[in-house]
């Protein structure tokens, strides 16, 4: 059933993954709301998700985890719906918090449960699957609204409702299993999924466990200067603002939906936590590029690696925290944290710095490399913090 039930949600995640802007530029032509609006809409979205993952993170009782992700899972395909037929301001604006509120749920609660009792020596590959649905979702979600939505906001809202209908019946069946698996008991869930730690010093452990939680703020904030201003440089540089707003997305999508399989298929001999600071170098490069490219192709090949970059760490560090945290329980609730702190991350990367973006964009993309650096720093002192750290 787990690995069943990992290989189903890696589409069904996707479903928390669709990208407001694909749709917003439609909103706009539309005089549905303005530019102003859009990002007023996307703060919401964004907030409500936050709130939704530390919502996730505060939540003990497994009955009520299996309760908000079936309303989660029943409220994001209605809120797109509520979207298609209804353009006031304020009713886009609690639909916009349903979502993303919806969204923090289920990318904080699929994979636990997923991969619930999926021995430690499988456990890279089966987040691997799981998460590589967020990269699925995007890339179906742009790829439709260019082939189908013709620029209208309500065909556009239409295909993301259908859409997420569909990609939402994989998770309800993983979530019917899970209901029906309650009356095991969940020690031996719990013992299944967790690692022997009787060889790592309690201090080197919670260490590991703070720089990789922590790292997410930094992985957040480092995706922003390329999957939010990529369509403003190449308008800057080439005129082709237009072409490529729809191109990146779908660019971006298949980065992540690769960057999460090839962790997932990555030999297990190769300890985690080496490969965490070799992917950070990914996007350290793909960071690089992009600020000195003068080519379109290249910066599409710098989205792709950031979108490579940012499951491939996502991937890992979700392994990583199995390896160092006690129970499957701590690792669902520490991961809810971690996913916060991605939100968090972009969300005070990108207003902080929004004013400077209009006047010097460049500096912003220094600021972006730098935050990369000492991302991969980050990475190197979890390396370093787990001398012993646990064999498979």
């Amino acid at each position: 059933m787990v690995i069943a039930g990992s290989c189903a949600t890696a589409i069904g995640l996707g479903i928390g993954r669709f990208d407001f802007g694909a749709v917003g530029r439609f909103m706009i032509d539309d005089a549905w709301i303005s530019t102003t609006g859009m990002g007023d809409l996307a703060g919401l979205n964004l907030g409500a998700y936050l709130l939704g993952s530390l919502h996730h993170s505060q939540i003990r009782n497994r009955k009520v985890v299996l309760r908000m992700m079936i309303l989660a899972l029943l409220l994001l395909p209605l809120s797109f719906w509520l979207e298609a037929f209804e353009s006031s301001f304020l009713w886009q604006a609690v639909a916009r918090i349903c979502a993303g509120f919806a969204a923090g749920h289920l990318i904080s609660g699929i994979p636990a449960i997923a991969l619930a009792g999926l021995h430690s020596r499988h456990r890279r590959r089966g987040s691997g699957l799981v998460l590589a649905g967020g990269g699925i979702g995007a890339l179906l979600g742009a790829s439709a609204i260019g082939l189908f939505a013709h620029h209208s906001a309500m065909i556009a809202w239409v295909i993301l409702a259908l859409l997420s209908m569909a990609l939402a019946l994989p998770v309800l069946w993983l979530l019917s299993k899970s209901i029906q698996s309650q009356s095991a008991p969940e020690q031996s869930q719990a013992e299944e999924s967790s690692t022997d730690l009787s060889a790592i010093k309690p201090g080197n452990r919670w260490r590991v466990v703070v720089l990789l939680v922590g790292g997410g703020l930094l992985v957040g904030a480092g995706q922003v200067p390329i999957s939010l201003y990529a369509p403003i440089v190449v308008a800057q540089k080439f005129g082709e603002a237009s072409s490529l707003s729809s191109d990146s997305l779908a660019v971006l999508g298949l980065g992540s939906t690769v960057g999460a399989l090839t962790a997932a298929f990555l030999p297990r001999r190769w300890p985690t936590s080496l490969m965490l600071p070799l992917v950070s170098c990914i996007g350290l490069l793909a960071s690089v590029l992009f600020f000195f490219s003068d080519e379109v192709s290249i910066i599409l090949l710098a989205t792709f690696l950031i979108g490579v970059w940012m499951w491939m760490t996502a991937t890992l560090s979700y392994d990583r925290l199995g390896e160092f945290l006690p129970s499957a329980e701590a690792h669902r609730r520490v991961w809810a944290v971690m996913v916060s702190l991605v939100g968090f991350g972009y969300a005070c990367f990108s207003f902080s710095f929004a004013h400077l973006a209009s006047a010097n964009l460049d500096l912003v993309l220094l600021i972006g490399i730098g935050v990369l650096v000492v991302q991969l720093s980050m990475e190197l002192l979890q390396r370093l913090a787990s001398s012993k750290a646990p064999s498979y």
